[in-house]
């Protein structure tokens, strides 16, 4: 009676089996192999289990969604737009800079064309010179002091751009002098007039140390009326020549004996 009953159970257990898996539409092959279906009164839960070996290999490529794309070239084009303004923005600074240099030059050469000029024979006060380290150097005169010549330019000169090549080879000339002298010699000095702070200020050429004078209008470079020009101070600060404006073969050499006569003290 027991087995029977059993059996009965048996087929009724497997018509369930059956029913259920008609019922969400599955073969007996993939009954058999992939799937289990477990009962729980007159309910059927199904679960699934297909045996594929899940790898990136197999699995199909997505496609990358059209608003993602979008959202990367709009990231894309920030990052350029901000690039691009950061420059600009540089640029504009140094633009402006620029500018404020030609202004406060410009009120310099009004100031020196009111002045009168520098003449031959005066006697000139020390000036304290700003080197790019920020380092401050006195001009100290005196009789065992040496001579000095002081190149005057302008950043924005045409002139000066000429000049400066002149001068350097003049120094270069006077170099073996220079370094034989058995008196203290000529000390070597650049000054950019419209050098405003230590930003501003450029080496003049590798043979003339270059400075920048604060408030330079306040002393007798306001009488140096024009760029380029170079100035002969004797030991004790006296002008002993001078040479402005344009420069020529003629002044060069005429420089270049100063030098040396300087020198040769």
């Amino acid at each position: 009676m027991a087995e029977r009953t059993e059996s009965r159970n048996r087929g009724a257990s497997r018509d369930l089996h059956s029913r259920c898996a008609e019922q969400i539409g599955i073969s007996n092959e993939q009954e058999s192999t992939n799937l289990w279906i477990l009962r729980s009164g007159p309910a059927c839960v199904v679960a699934s289990a297909v045996m594929e070996p899940d790898t990136e290999s197999s699995r199909p490529a997505r496609d990358v969604p059209a608003t993602d794309r979008t959202s990367q070239l709009f990231q894309a084009f920030l990052l350029v737009a901000v690039c691009g303004l950061t420059v600009l923005v540089i640029l504009l600074l140094r633009q402006n800079r620029d500018l404020r240099t030609q202004i406060e030059f410009k009120k310099r050469v009004e100031q020196t064309s009111a002045a009168p000029s520098l003449a031959i024979g005066e006697t000139v006060d020390a000036l304290e010179l700003i080197g790019p380290d920020k380092k401050v150097t006195r001009t100290t005169f005196g009789e065992h002091e040496p001579a000095t010549i002081v190149f005057f330019v302008a950043e924005h000169c045409g002139y000066c751009e000429k000049a400066i090549p002149l001068w350097t080879a003049a120094l270069r000339d006077s170099h073996e002098t220079l370094a034989s002298a058995k008196g203290p010699g000529v000390r070597v000095v650049g000054i950019v007039a419209d050098a405003l702070d230590d930003a501003s200020l450029k080496q003049i050429a590798s043979e003339i140390p270059t400075f920048r004078v604060q408030d330079g209008h306040k002393t007798w470079l306001i009488r140096v009326n024009a760029t380029p020009s170079a100035v002969l101070l004797s030991p004790t600060g006296k002008v002993e020549n001078f040479w402005i404006g344009e420069t020529n073969s003629a002044q060069v050499e005429e420089l270049r004996t100063a030098i040396l006569t300087a020198a040769a003290r």
